[in-house]
């Protein structure tokens, strides 16, 4: 349609320009020293267009030839870009499959050409690090970050990833320590450094981190209760494998008087307190947590208790029993009580039936002492020698 439009109107400019010449030519004389033309108005006008139309088609091929190598460039800049954008797709298809080598190759061919190298680059150091080149890993982690402005927090993130997947959990705590520090309120930083503080042990690094955690909505409230919970009775626990009591009487103190009657945190700090010889602090705290509900911990260091009336404690086990007479745990404490009171028979009565319910190496040693208190050498020994071979597997107390 708009060709027939030009066409139509070029006929009517030609049909004009004749009817023009016929009607009236006129004359146009150039003159130029000796040097003269005499024309009809109508050539001239034709002569004149033809002259602008060459002249600008000259000019358009002037400017064409010498936009030529920049547009060469374009394309083939465009064209790299494709063959970049096809080789990422199938390098991450590659990586997927298992196929570590052959994505690694694929996504490094092309990445210099791409306009998003590090996607490349960060496969690439995933691929490298599934064929353990921990070097070429760590080449690529670079690259990704030297050829994207701004990538530092994402960059850190996978080499903290990678990192903890290697076991290089050393190495990814500083990766993490770092990005915390240039952005302490990134909610994964936050989390993978609580995770990765939980499995190295580090539970007061656990502790820092909780609270960021809660103000940034990563973690409920009551999940990062429990997580407080748990790295206070894990560091309950080392000060007292450590016997360093007055970290754990810190720890006790610092805690709200409310969690002072978590069964996770009260069995390892009784337990410090009967080691201490704090033994009638220990005892009454055991008495008033059971006087409300049950603790197979408890009432294990509750058999651990030497100093005062053994007696008065024996009274108080044995109506627990009413509750919980198939409870090996209670039924060795009430053993270990009535050795203590000398009462060899009960002892020997509570222990057997303590190993009826849930043997235990344990139980089996503080029978072999009853009977050889009993004069029994033989049974003792051959209780001794049953313990022993149990112990081997079974040698923690319930926590």
């Amino acid at each position: 349609m708009k060709l027939l439009l030009i066409i139509a109107i070029g006929l009517l400019i030609g049909t004009s320009v004749m009817w023009l010449a016929d009607f009236e030519p006129g004359f146009v004389l150039l003159k130029y020293g000796n040097w003269s033309l005499e024309t009809s108005l109508v050539v001239f006008v034709v002569a004149f267009i033809l002259l602008l139309v060459s002249a600008y088609a000259v000019l358009r091929a002037l400017v064409i030839v010498k936009r030529a190598p920049k547009k060469l460039a374009d394309w083939q800049l465009l064209q790299r870009h494709k063959r970049a954008s096809k080789a990422l797709t199938s390098g991450l298809i590659t990586l997927e499959e298992g196929r570590w080598s052959e994505a690694e190759r694929l996504l490094i061919q092309n990445a210099s050409n791409s306009d998003t190298p590090l996607l490349h680059y960060l496969a690439a150091a995933r691929a490298a690090q599934k064929q353990n080149a921990m070097d070429r890993r760590d080449g690529y982690l670079a690259l990704a970050h030297q050829t994207t402005a701004g990538s530092e927090i994402a960059v850190g993130v996978v080499q903290a990833e990678l990192q903890i997947a290697a076991g290089q959990n050393e190495h990814a705590l500083a990766t993490l320590q770092h990005l915390r520090e240039i952005a302490p309120k990134h909610p994964h930083v936050l989390q993978l450094l609580q995770q990765l503080y939980q499995d190295m042990n580090q539970w007061q690094g656990v502790q820092d981190v909780l609270p960021d955690l809660r103000k940034r909505h990563v973690l409920a409230s009551a999940e990062v209760e429990t997580l407080s919970t748990d790295a206070t009775a894990a560091q309950l626990q080392a000060a007292l494998a450590k016997q360093d009591w007055t970290l754990m009487s810190t720890l006790w103190q610092q805690l709200p008087s409310k969690m002072h009657h978590a069964e996770l945190l009260l069995i390892p700090y009784v337990a410090g307190l009967i080691q201490q010889g704090d033994q009638i602090q220990a005892s009454e705290l055991i008495e008033n947590f059971l006087s409300k509900q049950w603790s197979d911990g408890l009432v294990y260091e509750y058999g651990q208790i030497k100093q005062g009336d053994s007696l008065k404690r024996l009274a108080k086990a044995e109506k627990w029993l009413n509750s919980n007479e198939h409870n090996p745990w209670l039924l060795l404490t009430l053993g270990r009580l009535s050795l203590a009171n000398k009462l060899w028979a009960k002892s020997e009565e509570y222990l057997r039936a303590s190993l009826d319910y849930g043997a235990r190496g344990e139980t089996y040693q503080v029978l072999a002492e009853v009977l050889l208190a009993e004069g029994k050498e033989q049974a003792a020994t051959d209780m001794y020698k049953q313990g022993l071979a149990m112990m081997i597997q079974q040698s923690h107390i319930p926590i």
